[in-house]
């Protein structure tokens, strides 16, 4: 007993047995759903399974001549098994008692920018010396496709994506061929009094596409453009995360000669929110 309290307030060391039932009886019906709801708000995270994310930022020097001609490319894909992302092939091997392993890396977002740029190269004209000018205008992205893979199950950190205009995986798991959409290319206005601008080369739809896929030229008295064509179009990566960590950082070159650069940021993540979505900082 405990000194110095009365009689009827000192506690008794003994257990007393206590019946469920009666604890139960005492809670308010009105109080049941809210704390059944409580439970399963506490359970459920526990027991669902994260998604997980890629989310690459891109930097792209494309005039070894210039630093501040750049593109700029941001993306996010999310993990997809292979067996969900293939249904009809999975229920073929699972009749022969296997299952299709890996993941597919299903487009989320992507999106790109390029700045404005000038060059001028030397280009003869009529046997004389000259210089040709080459231009674009700054502009976001139009249409942006990206696919990519976890293709090695013996190692989860192996994994590749690249750009493509072929069909690509979304997020709900549905396959989406971008040239079932029409792609429709508007010409450069004309101005009273200069020459119109020639529309030459093909205008089709690639990986990544600009709101203005123009490039313009002149040279020896004539104007045109052709479309411009991304560093992003062709670009693919295969790299293997280190033992214990979720982000990459490197850079490679590209080009003809290797003589332009690209810098490469890669973040594996639980959240669907791209840590650098349209951020130009590296």
């Amino acid at each position: 007993m405990i000194a110095g309290l009365p009689e009827n307030r000192r506690f008794s060391t003994r257990s007393q047995p206590v019946s469920t039932k009666k604890v139960v009886k005492k809670i308010p019906s009105c109080l049941l759903l809210p704390l059944l709801v409580t439970v399963m708000l506490l359970v459920l995270p526990v027991t669902a399974v994260a998604e997980t994310y890629y989310h690459i930022t891109l930097k792209a020097f494309i005039d070894p001549r210039d630093n501040d001609a750049v593109e700029w490319a941001w993306v996010s894909l999310v993990e997809i098994p292979k067996r969900r992302a293939f249904p009809e092939e999975n229920a073929l091997f699972e009749s022969h008692g296997g299952t299709l392993r890996g993941s597919v890396l299903a487009l989320v977002r992507a999106d790109i920018w390029r700045s404005s740029h000038e060059q001028r190269i030397e280009k003869r004209c009529n046997d004389r010396s000259s210089k040709m000018t080459i231009s674009w205008s700054e502009s976001w992205g139009d249409r942006v496709y990206a696919l990519g893979g976890l293709h090695n199950p013996a190692d989860p950190d192996e994994f590749s994506f690249g750009f493509t205009s072929g069909p690509v995986l979304l997020e709900n798991a549905q396959w989406f061929d971008p040239s079932s959409r029409a792609y429709v290319v508007v010409g450069p206005p004309g101005m009273a009094g200069s020459p119109a601008e020639e529309m030459k080369g093909s205008y089709i739809l690639r990986a990544a596409n600009y709101r203005d896929p123009l490039k313009h030229y002149r040279h020896c008295g004539r104007q045109w453009t052709e479309q411009f064509l991304s560093a992003f179009n062709r670009f693919h990566f295969r790299r293997i995360f280190e033992p214990g960590e979720n982000e990459i950082f490197t850079q490679r070159g590209f080009g003809h000669r290797d003589e332009k650069n690209m810098i490469i940021n890669v973040i594996r993540s639980s959240s669907r929110q791209h840590p650098h979505w349209r951020q130009q900082t590296m």
